[in-house]
C-alpha cells in the first residue's frame, strides 16, 4: 500500500468514527426524550430549522415547524429554547404563533419566559460605530447590511467574492473602537456583536432557569458561532448535535440539513425513538 494511500484510508476511518459518534449522540438524546428523561432542548434557526435564503428575509418557513416545535416543547414539559442570531422580533415572525424562551443576537436580547417581554441585554451601539459599519456595507456592493439592534450584520451571500474585503475593512475598526465590539462569523455572513455576547453565554443563562434546571442541555446548530453553545451544553453534561452544511461535513454531523432535524424533531415530538 502506497503512503498516499495510507494517508488516506486513515481519513476516511477518522470520518467514519466521527460519522459514528455524531449519529450516535442523536441516537442517545433520541433514546432520553422516549423514555421521558429530563432533557433540554436549544435550537437555532437559520440553517437548522430552515434552509439558508440569499438573504435572511427570503428564508421558507415549513408550514407545520411551529405546530411541531409546539409539540416537542409540550413533550419536554416546556424545556425547549431557541438560541439564534437573528434579533427575538424576527424569530417570532419566523415562528408565529408559537412563542419560546429565547436567547437573540447571540444572548443579547433574551426572553425568559414563553410569553414573557423580550429584555434587551446591552445598549446598542454608538451613531458613530453604527454610521462607519454601515459605510462599509455602502463601499462593497453586493454586502446585505442589518442591524439587529444590539448587534449588526452584514452579509456576504450575493458577493463571496468580498470575504475578504469584508473582514479587512471590520478588522481595521477596532483599534479605532477598543473593547467595544466582537467579530462573529458565520454562514456567509460577519457579525458585529458586543463584547462577551455569545451563544454559549446565552445557553448557560437559559439553562439555569426553573423551566430548565437539572435537564441534560441538547443543543443543535448548523453555524460556527453554535459551536460555543456545544461546548456550554456539553460542559453542563449534555450534548451539541451539528447540522452539515457551509461549516460542518456530513460525516462529522448528526444531521445532513434541516429537512431532516425537523423530521427528527416531528418524529421524537410524536412517538420518541424506536
Amino acid at each position: 500500500m502506497t503512503q498516499q494511500l495510507k494517508k488516506s484510508t486513515a481519513r476516511d476511518d477518522i470520518a467514519l468514527t466521527t460519522h459514528k459518534r455524531a449519529v450516535a449522540a442523536r441516537e442517545t438524546v433520541e433514546r432520553l426524550i422516549d423514555r421521558d428523561e429530563p432533557v433540554a432542548l436549544f435550537l437555532d434557526i437559520d440553517g437548522t430549522l430552515l434552509d439558508v435564503a440569499l438573504t435572511p428575509s427570503t428564508v421558507h418557513v415549513p408550514p407545520n415547524l411551529a405546530e411541531v416545535l409546539d409539540m416537542l416543547a409540550g413533550r419536554l414539559h416546556g424545556a425547549l429554547a431557541i438560541v439564534t442570531g437573528r434579533s427575538l422580533e424576527e424569530a417570532d415572525r419566523l415562528l408565529h404563533p408559537a412563542k419560546f424562551v429565547a436567547g437573540g443576537v447571540h444572548g443579547g436580547e433574551m426572553r425568559f419566559s414563553d410569553n414573557g417581554k423580550i429584555e434587551t441585554l446591552t445598549p446598542k451601539f454608538s451613531s458613530v460605530l453604527t454610521a462607519d459599519i454601515k459605510k462599509i456595507a455602502e463601499d462593497l456592493p453586493g454586502i446585505v447590511y442589518e442591524d439587529k439592534g444590539t448587534g449588526i450584520a452584514l452579509h456576504y451571500r450575493l458577493a463571496p467574492e468580498l470575504q475578504s474585503s469584508l473582514m479587512i475593512m471590520i478588522e481595521a475598526l477596532v483599534p479605532k473602537y477598543p473593547n467595544q465590539f466582537s467579530i462573529c462569523e458565520g454562514r456567509k455572513v460577519v457579525e458585529v456583536l458586543p463584547v462577551g455576547f455569545s451563544k454559549g453565554r446565552a445557553l448557560r443563562t437559559l439553562a439555569a432557569l426553573p423551566k430548565f434546571t437539572g435537564r441534560i442541555p441538547i443543543m443543535i446548530g448548523d453555524d460556527i458561532a453554535d459551536v460555543d453553545a456545544f461546548r456550554a451544553a456539553e460542559a453542563l453534561g449534555g450534548y451539541g448535535l451539528k447540522v452539515a452544511g457551509e461549516n460542518f461535513s456530513e460525516a462529522e454531523s448528526a444531521f445532513q440539513g434541516p429537512a431532516e432535524v425537523l423530521d427528527w424533531l416531528r418524529r421524537v415530538s410524536e412517538t420518541g425513538a424506536r
